[in-house]
């Protein structure tokens, strides 16, 4: 089965590298560009694993992460906040990230960290 990937980013340009950089036989990938659509879109595809930056307009990553994790049905997905701010880390750690990503990064950290996840959720 393919571990489903959900990718939220206002960043079309980074939307489009990590689309092509973790789509492969073992992974599909779900692009969201509009913060404000992202739960809809996590209820619809029932992902394995969230990417989410931490600044966007309307809804910030920390906003919609403490929304997840009050959710019973999404609150065990993991998520790794991404972002350029210096405050990057501790924003994704306030906010319950299960991991942080700073950009610009390497996309062999990147599949680390996504390996990482997809074996953590197999285990729960």
């Amino acid at each position: 089965m393919k571990m489903k990937i959900v990718v939220c980013d206002d960043e079309t340009v980074i939307l489009n590298v990590l689309e092509l950089a973790l789509k492969n036989e073992f992974r599909e990938v779900y692009l969201v560009s509009k913060s404000r659509e992202l739960i809809a879109s996590v209820e619809e595809i029932e992902p394995d694993i969230i990417l989410l930056d931490i600044e966007m307009p309307w809804l910030s990553g920390g906003d919609i992460l403490r929304e997840l994790r009050n959710s019973k049905k999404h609150r065990n997905i993991p998520v790794i906040m991404m972002s350029a701010s210096s405050r990057g880390k501790q924003i994704a750690s306030e906010s319950g990230a299960d991991a942080f990503l700073a950009k610009p990064f390497e996309l062999e950290d990147l599949f680390l960290l996504v390996d990482k996840m997809a074996k953590r959720k197999r285990l729960s």
